[in-house]
């Protein structure tokens, strides 16, 4: 599913309306008698070296019994070459959802006005502009090439955009905005509609001085800015705090009407026909297992292996599922299908799941918006079992066990249900296992002055381990192992590989790179005084300090990497053929929680090994003005030390004392295991 967003010229807008079907040829006609005269030019000065200035762009949007009209229109001067391409003029529209009207588009020299559309008109492009997306969204475009504009002309164009949603073309709904960087010119967004219609509206909180009027049967709202500055938004805050000169506008009361009002079309799609080959699947997975986790995992698994993905806009597509049997017989499908059809597999296997709308970018606010589809743009399946809750992704791969599905990403969602589902908070699930797991094996009893042996691993959980297995599968194995060794060789240039391989687990979705080689370790000082050496992967570095420029709101949250999860484990083998010598090291214990990440680190030496395990978790999406301000005073006391093991005369006190020890390991450690040592700081 898509968020029905369109960016047309200055402002974007999603609205959803009935009117018929449109055409899929333009149709040149005079502006409609709805639209008022364009904003006046404004008197800003043009920065130096700006290839155009725009005199005005404007949006007007008429919600009425025809359906959503997009009225827009705008006018530049052309100040240098680089300009010129604004004569490459291009206007898009879904013929299922509506049609285009062009009114004008001329150029205006020395007071003369050409009319470009007596020399050219729009060719129509039938294409799918993100096929590279697997999207299917039947819209066309239109394009135009000026001919004739030169540097100095003014260049201006207007056209009429009328759009619609088959399914649910009895609801109004979207929002626009204008442009947040600063631009001399007059900037315009007009909405009219019914007054009868019962329209709720909402602006964002730099948008003052707004409201809505009423005159003869119709309301307006007007917003104008003209040679605004850009609008000063809170570096590293969450999207939420970030938003500015946006208008929304719905018509529906609450979120459990939009609930109520998409419920029906999954419910529809996911009802399984008397003779569907779909209830053999069913009859496989029933006679596999009666665990439900089990019969969860294989219904999850059929979804995302069998159906291939592909998004479908295509009449009336952007919120209508295809069913689940259409979906079967193709073998390909969106979010939607997807959801459907495992809806229907979990019915008939007698596990209770319900579909929700998410927002795949997080969603971040959604409770401060207007109740309205358009802020979401995917759907998953929700499924509870026992205490646990999962969330089902038709659309992803690689998904054999519940429990190692990654958090999920969207923190606002809505239960689609027969008498209306409210917004519901998603519970804060930090990863339980690390997604980047670092594990050194430095063999160095033979002497300082031989070159160690070296083993190492990577492992790698989740969609980056999918993603990487997909690139290594897709080419001839040499070309996989000199991808392999070209990345073993970023950061570890010192050492001289011997052998490379990589191997997938599909039981766990783990991906485990594995370098063995030779190396020269840099160990300081000399048989007299003892050697030294910083230990790989076992020094934390400090987190940066918070800070904004005065102008921003000093009191916004800050966002942190989250789920983030990655662990660090080293193992050293020393030599020992220094009889008045001993080994020691320095490599204090933390466990330490700054800044919404918890810093964990354990460390040990025995039979002449030393082993360090550390890792870095982020426990929180974002944090407070006031926990960024204490992460700033607590970063000078931060232990940023570099762990060190060291050599001391046989009488000298041991620096070490009680402490956690670091668990056994050796080269041969299984690290796609859960209960591999990374795992600990998370229990």
């Amino acid at each position: 599913m898509r968020n029905g967003r369109m960016l047309i010229g200055a402002i974007a807008l999603a609205i959803a309306c009935s009117a018929d079907a449109g055409t899929k040829d333009v149709q040149y006609v005079e502006a409609p008698s709805w639209v008022v005269p364009a904003p006046a030019p404004t008197e800003g000065p043009t920065a130096d070296g700006a290839p155009i200035r725009v005199v005005y762009s404007d949006n007007q949007i008429r919600l009425g019994p025809d359906g959503f009209e997009d009225f827009q229109s705008y006018r530049l001067k052309i100040l240098r070459p680089e300009g010129l391409a604004a004569g490459n003029v291009a206007v898009s529209w879904s013929p299922d959802a509506g049609d285009v009207k062009v009114h004008y588009v001329r150029i205006i020299r020395d007071k003369q006005v050409i009319d470009v559309l007596k020399a050219t008109e729009f060719q129509v492009i039938q294409r799918e502009g993100s096929l590279e997306k697997a999207m299917l969204n039947g819209e066309l475009t239109a394009a135009l090439q000026s001919p004739g504009l030169q540097v100095g002309d003014d260049f201006e164009f207007a056209a009429t955009v009328r759009r619609k949603d088959p399914t649910l073309g009895d609801h109004l709904f979207g929002l626009a905005q204008l442009p947040t960087n600063g631009l001399p010119g007059a900037f315009r967004i007009r909405m009219v509609w019914p007054e009868a219609r019962n329209l709720h509206w909402q602006a964002s909180a730099d948008v003052t001085g707004v409201s809505a009027t009423t005159a003869n049967g119709r309301a307006e709202l007007v917003y104008e800015v003209r040679d605004p500055h850009s609008a000063v938004v809170a570096d590293g805050a969450p999207a939420r705090v970030s938003v500015r000169r946006l208008i929304e506008i719905t018509d529906f009361d609450s979120w459990a009407d939009v609930s109520r009002r998409i419920w029906p079309l999954f419910e529809k799609a996911s009802v399984l026909a008397s003779d569907s080959p779909i209830r053999k699947e069913i009859a496989r997975i029933s006679a596999t297992s009666t665990d439900s986790t089990k019969r969860v995992e294989a219904a999850l698994q059929l979804v995302e292996d069998r159906i291939r993905y592909v998004y479908i806009g295509l009449n009336g597509g952007n919120f209508l599922p295809a069913t689940a049997d259409e979906t079967w017989a193709r073998r390909f499908g969106d979010c939607k299908a997807k959801t459907a059809l495992l809806l229907a597999i979990l019915r008939e296997l007698g596990i209770r799941s319900e579909a929700m709308l998410v927002d795949s970018r997080g969603g971040d606010g959604i409770n401060e918006r207007l109740p309205t589809p358009a802020v979401f743009d995917h759907v998953v399946v929700r499924v509870k079992l026992e205490n646990a809750t999962y969330w089902l992704d038709g659309s992803r791969l690689g998904d054999k066990s519940l429990t190692l599905i990654p958090p999920p990403p969207f923190r606002w969602v809505l239960p689609l249900r027969p008498d209306g589902g409210d917004l519901e908070a998603v519970p804060l699930s930090p990863s339980k296992l690390p997604d980047s797991i670092v594990a050194m094996d430095i063999d160095s009893s033979a002497g300082f002055a031989e070159k160690a042996t070296i083993k190492m691993q990577q492992v790698l959980r989740g969609d980056s381990a999918l993603a990487t297995r997909v690139q290594l599968m897709a080419v001839s194995s040499e070309d996989a192992d000199r991808a392999v060794r070209a990345f073993w060789r970023m950061g570890n240039a010192w050492i001289d590989p011997e052998a490379v391989s990589w191997k997938y687990d599909e039981q766990r979705g783990t991906l485990l790179l594995s370098l063995t080689g030779k190396g020269k370790l840099d160990w300081k000082g000399n048989d007299g005084v003892g050697r030294s050496l910083d230990i790989f992967g076992a020094g934390f570095t400090p987190p940066a300090e918070y800070h904004r420029p005065k102008e921003q709101d000093q009191a916004a949250p800050w966002l942190i990497e989250y789920p983030a999860y990655r662990c660090w484990a080293t193992a050293i083998h020393l030599p020992t053929w220094n009889a008045k010598l001993k080994w020691d090291y320095s490599s204090e214990p933390m466990n330490t929680g700054m800044g919404g990440v918890r810093y964990w680190r354990i460390s040990d030496l025995r039979d002449d090994i030393v082993r360090t395990v550390m890792s870095k978790r982020s426990e929180v999406p974002e944090i407070t003005a006031e926990q960024a301000d204490e992460v700033n005073k607590s970063i000078p006391t931060f232990n940023n030390n570099i762990s060190r093991v060291y050599q001391i005369e046989l009488t000298e006190k041991s620096s070490r004392h009680d402490r956690e020890a670091a668990p056994p390991f050796q080269g041969d450690t299984d690290w796609t295991s859960p209960d591999a040592p990374c795992g600990q700081a998370a229990k």
